[in-house]
């Protein structure tokens, strides 16, 4: 399924990610304690280990509720589901 991914860091210093289709109003969103965690998510999405790098060094510049987003990818519908993201 193809789908953007961001993540923004909130007020309360978790992460939050989001996954939403394009051309769709569907943007479910998690957040978690720590970068760790959010890391391991973004791995299982297949996002490789030097994106994740540059998009969290990036988000810990930015203020609150900053969102960055991550470009299209095709992730299978299972792995959004195994995470809690229902499109």
């Amino acid at each position: 399924m193809l789908v953007i991914v961001s993540v923004s860091r909130l007020d309360n210093d978790r992460i939050e990610i989001g996954v939403a289709r394009p051309q769709h109003d569907s943007n479910p969103t998690h957040n978690y304690r720590s970068e760790k965690e959010v890391r391991a998510v973004l791995s299982d999405f297949g996002i490789s280990q030097e994106t994740m790098d540059s998009h969290l060094k990036l988000l810990a510049q930015m203020g609150a509720n900053e969102q960055l987003k991550f470009s299209p990818m095709d992730i299978p519908r299972h792995g959004l589901l195994s995470k809690g993201f229902r499109l």
